[in-house]
């Protein structure tokens, strides 16, 4: 039925006028060093703005982020967040790895290769853009793609909002700016900006609470007409409750109950996180430069089920981008080159848990990360033929100093992984309100720190590196005014294939499992039907297979990849009604996915219906927002993240919330 479904997509607008909720080819995007229309670049870009972040339901990156073609976002307990794209969920037992992300310029990602995302809050990202597919020419290591997030600045000068639902849900925010240049700032004169938030829910499940509060703190300056300099200062307290997998006995007897040994463990993560990032802005003539510098650090407290870790880390890093635009032959060539580089030093204890408590030493290590990548770019406009050829050089580095173990003799392992070459050609062929693009990139995906060094003690030193090379024709624009679209056709190969299992004790583990084949179609469609009323869809057919891949005797090739549904639907329409009134309606269908190698277990397949209604209008001087609504209004049975591949116990299924609900205000000055 979908098949034919997703001809019909729909999305929308929301308030007393009609705003554009997802924002298609006519978006500028900055992905690849450009200030151009999505449509005219050459890649697979997507962007989303502050207003579709916050729509259904309120203040949850989840349903924003799974809107977008060939993206799935997991939310396996509050606060423990996977984004597959592409099916990256392959090696993502937890945590966000083989996607590069940066927040306002910084690189969020560790030089080890994991993102702790859960440090953002939605009041920390006004503006997204996703690049799908290897974007290592530019932004280094990641075949799945690359996630630039923004904070813009304030169109007032205050605004704040409160939320509450289901299962304890609990959220306040608020947002304060001052100075001149309306967060802008003029000549030699700053503007600030505080943003605060705090949100809190009990959980569906028992040992699946959680309590995150940030504090971001921004300024800028303009200095003369060439010149600007902005400080990002972010502070996270975050602590959440990890419930574990259930197996298929528990899974039917009882989907909100923890896996036995959780809640006595206390299995859980503590989190104090604080970032530091200051960037320089500078253009002259034919020249211009964005410099950031950055440094991080954070508290790291967790006990498991069956061990305890606390580890201390200290980063810093920074990254730089010169652009040269040349005039020839009637048009434009730009050149740009760079460089990034990152530095992790992590203090890791492993100790035993007795009922919650750390016990006795297991090891410690002493571990450094460092991380650098060399890249440059041209990119040529030739009237209605836009060329682009990127490549970069990337080096990758782990030292581990297991300063004790108690059950081996301390050494020092150091990481054998190559310095790889990344390079990018596209050809796009702009028709004028549309264009057709092919583009063939080459990307890496070295082991992540998590995947060389594992909780168990382990050091996987015979993990090798993701290589891949993709392949991809597409097309965007627009027509008449009413409908916006995107199609994407793509075929990555990808060798060395890293996936995850489990051992007897839940501990993740992985592996090499060969090559794999990934062909897919992804497309949106928007059309506007009349100015109150915006309809949008987005379909992802993923055919994803191991191409060479035997184990322990059993030959898996041919066989669908673990984690990756074959159809997703997204459905939805926003309607402006009389008096301020709005209300939204979307649907989400994710098909049956495969949880293990051998496909003989699947997670089931969902239709996830979520509904808001409310008013916007202007109240005593101030812009007001008040709402109501729910999720999973079918109260389907389902996951937004099943484990792979359990070796022992069978602990697939990590349960979603069923039928809840939600309401909040917002006012703004």
């Amino acid at each position: 039925m979908y098949r034919v479904l997703f001809l019909l997509m729909i999305s929308g607008a929301v308030g007393a006028q009609v705003d554009t909720l997802y924002t298609l080819p006519d978006a500028t995007v900055t992905a690849f060093r450009d200030e151009v229309a999505s449509y005219r670049v050459g890649a697979s870009v997507s962007t989303l703005e502050e207003r579709e972040l916050q729509l259904i339901p309120t203040a949850d990156l989840l349903p924003a982020m799974n809107r977008l073609p060939g993206v799935r976002f997991e939310q396996r307990a509050p606060g423990s967040y996977r984004i597959s794209v592409r099916g990256s969920t392959l090696r993502s037992p937890f945590g966000v790895r083989n996607i590069k992300i940066y927040w306002n310029g910084i690189p969020f990602t560790e030089p080890g290769g994991d993102t702790p995302l859960n440090f953002l809050d939605v009041a920390n990202i006004d503006r997204v853009e996703l690049i799908r597919g290897p974007a290592g020419s530019l932004y280094g290591a990641g075949t799945a793609g690359t996630l630039l997030f923004s904070t813009d600045t304030l169109e007032g000068h205050a605004d704040a909002g409160v939320a509450g639902g289901s299962y304890g849900f609990f959220r306040a925010g608020a947002q304060v700016q001052w100075g001149p240049g309306n967060g802008r700032g003029t000549n030699g004169q700053p503007s600030y900006q505080l943003r605060l938030s705090h949100q809190q829910t009990d959980g569906y499940r028992a040992q699946s609470a959680l309590s995150r509060q940030t504090a971001q703190f921004s300024t800028r300056w303009r200095m003369g007409t060439t010149r600007s300099l902005q400080l990002h200062a972010l502070y996270t307290n975050l602590y959440y409750e990890l419930p574990g997998g259930l197996n298929a006995e528990q899974y039917a007897a009882d989907r909100r109950q923890a896996r036995p040994g959780s809640e006595t463990t206390q299995a859980s993560i503590n989190y104090d996180n604080l970032l530091l990032g200051l960037t320089h802005d500078w253009s002259r003539g034919r020249w211009s430069n964005v410099t950031t510098v950055y440094g991080t650090g954070f508290y790291f407290d967790h006990p498991f089920n069956f061990d305890y870790k606390r580890e201390t880390n200290l980063g810093t890093g920074g990254r730089t981008a010169f652009d040269y635009t040349l005039p020839l032959a009637g048009s434009i060539l730009k050149l740009s080159a760079g460089a990034e580089t990152q530095l992790q030093m992590r203090m890791a204890n492993n100790f035993g848990n007795e009922t919650g408590t750390p016990s006795q030493l297991n090891f410690s290590d002493e571990i450094l990360s460092t991380q650098y990548i060399l890249f440059a770019q041209a990119a040529y406009d030739l009237g209605d033929w836009r060329f682009a050829l990127g490549l970069s050089f990337n080096d990758l580095r782990y030292r581990v100093d297991r300063t004790f173990d108690a059950a081996a003799t301390p050494a020092i392992t150091e990481s054998s992984i190559e310095p790889v070459a990344s390079p990018r050609i596209s050809v796009l062929r702009d028709f004028g309100g549309y264009s057709v693009y092919a583009t063939v990139s080459s990307g890496f995906s070295p082991p992540t720190l998590d995947e060389y060094r594992t909780n168990e003690g382990s050091i996987n030193v015979s993990l090798q590196p993701e290589r891949g090379t993709n392949y991809e024709i597409g097309t965007k624009g627009a027509w008449n005014g009413l409908v916006e679209y995107e199609l994407a056709l793509f075929y990555l190969r990808l060798d060395n294939a890293i996936s995850t299992y489990s051992d007897a004790r839940g501990t993740q583990l992985f592996r090499n499992a060969g090559s794999t084949d990934q062909r897919g179609l992804e497309m949106a469609l928007r059309y506007q039907p009349a100015l109150w009323l915006d309809l949008y869809g987005s379909y992802t057919y993923h055919d994803f297979s191991y191409g060479s891949y035997e184990r322990s005797g059993e030959d898996y090739s041919g066989n669908p990849l673990p984690g990756t549904a074959p159809h997703v639907v997204n459905l939805e329409a926003t309607a402006s009604l009389p008096a301020g009134f709005y209300a939204v309606l979307t649907e989400n269908y994710t098909d049956a996915i495969p949880l293990n190698d051998d496909n003989s277990v699947f997670g089931e397949a969902y239709h996830l219906l979520r509904a808001r209604l409310g008013w916007r209008g202007d109240w005593a001087g101030k812009r007001l927002d008040v709402y109501v609504g729910g999720s999973n209004l079918l109260d389907q049975a389902m996951s937004f993240g099943n484990d792979l591949n359990p070796q022992f116990g069978g602990r697939y299924y990590q349960p979603a919330p069923g039928r809840n609900w939600f309401l909040g205000a917002r006012a703004s000055l």
